[in-house]
């Protein structure tokens, strides 16, 4: 398109609508939607250690931490990064009979250090 501002609105009322039918669907089914921050370091944070780079450019495909030398695909590493974050952000509870007294803990270990 010629116009870039008009570009933009187009292309920003697709994601509200995506997001406007992601809400609506984890509602109808019970389910929980977890929005990371827009500026959450998804690609810059090793998904094995947590470690978190000053810069990334866009055109490294391939993330190589510099703490653990960990090494995978830029875009899986993102992945790992925001499913971390959902487990993280969600809280289970475990179902006990009225007659059981006994008190049982959930926990959730996981290695990535939020900021």
């Amino acid at each position: 398109m010629a116009n870039h501002k008009l570009a933009k609105a187009i292309q920003d009322m697709g994601f509200y609508e995506f997001r406007r039918q992601l809400d609506y669907k984890t509602q109808l089914y019970g389910s929980e939607l977890i929005i990371a921050d827009r500026w959450f370091p998804s690609s810059k944070t090793c998904s094995n250690c947590g470690y978190k780079k000053e810069s990334l450019s866009l055109t490294e495909r391939v993330f190589e931490c510099e703490q653990c030398h960990a090494v995978c695909g830029r875009d899986l590493n993102a992945s790992l990064n925001l499913a971390s974050l959902a487990v993280s952000s969600t809280v289970s509870a475990w179902v006990v009979d009225s007659a059981d007294t006994t008190t049982v803990k959930q926990e959730v270990n996981v290695k990535f250090a939020h900021e």
